[in-house]
């Protein structure tokens, strides 16, 4: 039985970049939306590391955007995800900042951060056309689930709940960065830790139980 065949490896190619990312892709909006926008309005802090020029903050904005609607909530993990992702390294333009790059951006432009999520949350909101839909008396079969109807007031409701996620993401996003920051930490969980950490807290409840 034959089988679909892939492509040779060692073959060389030329095409593209828009041509590995989807026309519907969220990705294409993002990239659209921040390029949109006048990043001196927010007062953003560019990062910079080691002497080398700073990354573009609109690349990070692009990033952090793109890691909430794709549930990514770490800066290592965003880090990876342009090693892995097509559309983000077509978002970035192959620019490819570290972890530590992206957790201080972070840290540096929280403000910022939000008022572009929520910024983006309200665009998202105005692109929806308002309209009518007739019908006869023809039977139809329906698909008008919650989530696939909307009022004025139940979208308004909708973006109220995005802001909300995304002040959520960004707080997760800050507790896994800390977390993982303690990873890094050589002398976190070792056995003199350890011990002495205990010898200290029995030494505290002696003293406590004497008074």
């Amino acid at each position: 039985m034959p089988y679909i065949s892939g492509f040779d490896r060692d073959q060389l190619m030329c095409c593209s970049w828009d041509e590995f990312v989807d026309k519907e892709s969220i990705a294409g909006i993002i990239d659209a939306f921040v390029n949109s926008l006048d990043i001196s309005r927010y007062g953003v802090k560019p990062v910079s590391v080691e002497g080398r020029p700073a990354y573009d903050p609109k690349s990070l904005y692009k990033l952090y955007i793109y890691g909430s609607r794709k549930g990514i909530r770490s800066s290592r993990k965003l880090a990876e995800s342009y090693k892995v992702n097509l559309e983000v390294k077509w978002m970035l333009g192959c620019v490819e900042p570290d972890f530590r790059t992206i957790s201080d951006f972070r840290r540096s432009n929280i403000d910022s951060l939000k008022e572009i999520f929520h910024e983006f949350n309200h665009r998202l909101s105005g692109a929806v056309e308002w309209g009518f839909c007739s019908v006869d008396g023809s039977k139809i079969q329906a698909n008008n689930s919650k989530d696939n109807n909307f009022t004025k007031n139940k979208l308004d409701d909708r973006i109220k709940w995005l802001n909300g996620h995304t002040d959520e993401y960004l707080r997760i996003l800050n507790e896994m960065d800390e977390d993982e920051e303690q990873e890094d930490n050589p002398e976190k969980l070792t056995r003199e830790i350890i011990e002495a950490k205990l010898k200290e807290a029995q030494e505290r409840l002696a003293r406590y139980e004497g008074y």
